[in-house]
């Protein structure tokens, strides 16, 4: 269906710049000539408006309860994690490692420790964790 409103609107067009003479020079006659194009083209023009009414129709605003709003907007802490499970909706972390109850995921902390032992000679880097 596009192809086929791309090569009429690509024919039309050049039919409409040969009747108007058109050498390519003059921007004034290109834009006359599309407006023509553009008048000439009813059902492009039904097709948009089905488009816009569909849009309209989806785009509805969707009411949130009370419950809803507080998951998906409120701050983190325990009545935010709450009214997730109530809902539904997952409590995990969901961004700077904070999950919906305010427990913040830091990963596993541990502690490290950097040596320089002389191996052969030279100072080999050594990390130990444990």
């Amino acid at each position: 269906m596009i192809q086929l409103n791309l090569l009429f609107f690509v024919s039309t067009l050049a039919t409409v710049m040969a009747l108007s003479g058109m050498d390519g020079s003059s921007r004034r006659s290109f834009m006359v000539s599309v407006g023509t194009l553009i008048q000439a083209s009813p059902a492009f023009a039904l097709d948009m408006d089905a488009f816009v009414q569909k849009e309209l129709h989806t785009d509805t605003k969707k009411e949130l309860s009370k419950d809803e709003g507080l998951c998906k907007y409120g701050a983190p802490g325990p009545e935010r994690g709450a009214a997730c499970e109530r809902v539904g909706l997952k409590t995990g972390v969901v961004k700077n490692g904070v999950d919906a109850y305010g427990n913040i995921d830091r990963g596993d902390y541990v502690r490290c420790k950097t040596e320089y032992p002389m191996i052969d000679g030279s100072y080999v880097k050594t990390v130990t964790c444990g």
